[in-house]
């Protein structure tokens, strides 16, 4: 029995082997060892109290009570604190004023700056919130205290305490994992890419092995006995990819999982039929691989993950609407998040589809050999 020319491409090129057996779960493995931590903590914050009082002690407890703060980097002046933020010893700093601790009780609202490095925007927006709720837990407790000790009844301070009481409730990822949140977008984005060079990698070795018949269904007939071992095998990686997710990160789909399993399937013949519209157009490896390197490698960035599509630049959207990844995302997320129903799965399974139109063509425009460069 004569094996079909994926198969031989596998056992005599050990680079496409390494994209398609081993690089997709150890670069998914990868990820998770990187974010495996979930959410930051103990972030580096340097303190500069001026006060050295009770109140000022006490201050500094509080924020050393939040998980995602260690206040324990203490700086005699605010010039001290400053540039260790601008060497990145910390990333926050904390500047508690002369007299802080007598203006609190005297009832004058004393003023605590609090200044964070927002250039890593993850660990700056964690900083942000957790200063935030220190401080604002602090000034309810100092204020509770103040009262009491002028001498207001216990339940009139109670009731005024806090006059409004927000009640937040944070929806599908209520523990705030950035694991959960980056790496469930990043390895299929470093998915598609593995997709887009094997493809490339595997029609570039049939096409320096012999010459693509000159009828188009013939030359169909010999790219599906080329693609579709490799075509099963980087699906099944995509459903590890997904098993990964579940027992790396707890993830758990609120939707049907069946779903995701069809998307994936779609985003992989989709991203092979951009890989061979790109060999068609361009006829040479080393270009076609530079162009997919260009058309693809950005991917996370336009994915509409850490910036919202809706605010992009016209450019941008565009670019991310250009990458089956995108879609792809908007199905994991509406179906794994939101459990959302099948008015918001078609659209984007219906995009996927859409990319499979110019396959017939490009079939038709790939060259019939590539000759060996010397």
């Amino acid at each position: 029995m004569i094996a079909p020319d994926g198969v031989v491409a596998l056992r005599e090129e050990r680079g496409l082997r390494l994209l398609v057996l081993w690089l997709p779960p150890l670069l998914t493995l990868l990820f998770l060892a990187i974010f495996g931590g979930g959410e930051p903590r103990r972030l580096p914050v340097g303190v500069v109290d001026l006060d050295h009082g009770a109140e000022a002690r006490a201050l500094v407890r509080h924020l050393a009570a939040s998980p995602g703060l260690d206040p324990g980097h203490a700086y005699s002046s605010p010039g001290a604190a400053k540039a260790a933020l601008q060497r990145g010893d910390i990333l926050a700093m904390v500047v508690i004023p002369e007299a802080f601790g007598a203006d609190l009780r005297a009832g004058l609202s004393p003023k605590v700056a609090a200044f964070h490095n927002s250039q890593f925007l993850l660990s700056g927006k964690f900083l942000s919130s957790s200063l935030t709720a220190a401080g604002q837990d602090f000034a309810v407790r100092a204020g509770v205290a103040l009262r009491l000790g002028r001498g207001q009844p216990a339940p009139q301070v109670a009731a005024t305490a806090l006059p409004v009481r927000p009640h937040i409730k944070a929806l599908y990822n209520p523990d705030m994992s950035y694991a959960r949140f980056l790496v469930t977008a990043i390895a299929p984005a470093m998915w598609q890419i593995l997709i887009v060079v094997a493809t490339v990698l595997l029609l570039v070795w049939r096409l320096r092995r012999a010459p693509l018949p000159t009828a188009f269904g013939e030359r169909c007939r010999t790219l599906w006995s080329l693609l579709w071992p490799v075509t099963a095998l980087l699906w099944l990686q995509g459903l590890l990819m997904l098993v990964m997710f579940q027992g790396g990160l707890d993830w758990r789909p609120a939707g049907n999982v069946l779903w995701l399993v069809l998307g994936l399937g779609l985003m992989l013949l989709a991203v092979q039929a951009m890989a061979l519209m790109i060999l068609a157009l361009s006829a040479e490896p080393l270009r076609a691989l530079s162009l997919c390197a260009a058309y693809l490698a950005p991917a996370f960035a336009f994915m509409g993950v850490t910036f919202p599509r809706g605010d992009m630049a016209t450019l941008a959207r565009v670019w991310g609407d250009l990458m089956p990844s995108t879609h792809y995302l908007q199905l994991q997320v509406a179906v794994a998040d939101h459990g959302a129903p099948w008015s918001v799965l078609w659209p984007p399974l219906l995009i996927l589809l859409l990319f499979l139109l110019p396959l017939p063509l490009s079939a038709r425009a790939l060259p019939e050999r590539l000759e060996v460069s010397s």
